[in-house]
């Protein structure tokens, strides 16, 4: 089986990466928990990227699916209306949550 990269996130967000292939979930705070889950429990993410804002809905899973599994590698990146903006490529959020440098990783 092949392992997907899925998004999930705001409207703008999970469009942008659909277009790029990955799957998505367009969330909210108040159903994030429950899309996280199906998606986790699909068993065919090897990373999930998930809009800081729903992230921080669910640092607890994301932290104890990233300390206990060995994938899904769950990642909080910056969405569309993301105040804090992005600071980094998307290949360096990866970088950093897998620990290793990755191909067309610029450093900064």
């Amino acid at each position: 089986m092949m392992e997907r990269i899925y998004i999930i996130g705001d409207v703008h967000t999970v469009t942008a990466f659909r277009l790029g292939g990955a799957d998505g979930a367009v969330s909210s705070p108040a159903i994030v928990r429950n899309d996280l889950d199906a998606v986790i429990r699909a068993g065919n993410a090897g990373i999930i990227l998930i809009t800081r804002e729903l992230a921080d809905e669910t640092k607890d899973v994301i932290e104890r699916c990233n300390l206990e599994m060995a994938r899904p590698i769950i990642i909080g990146i910056p969405g569309i209306n993301d105040r804090r903006g992005f600071g980094k490529s998307i290949m360096s959020y990866i970088s950093e949550a897998l620990g290793i440098s990755v191909e067309g990783d610029k450093k900064e």
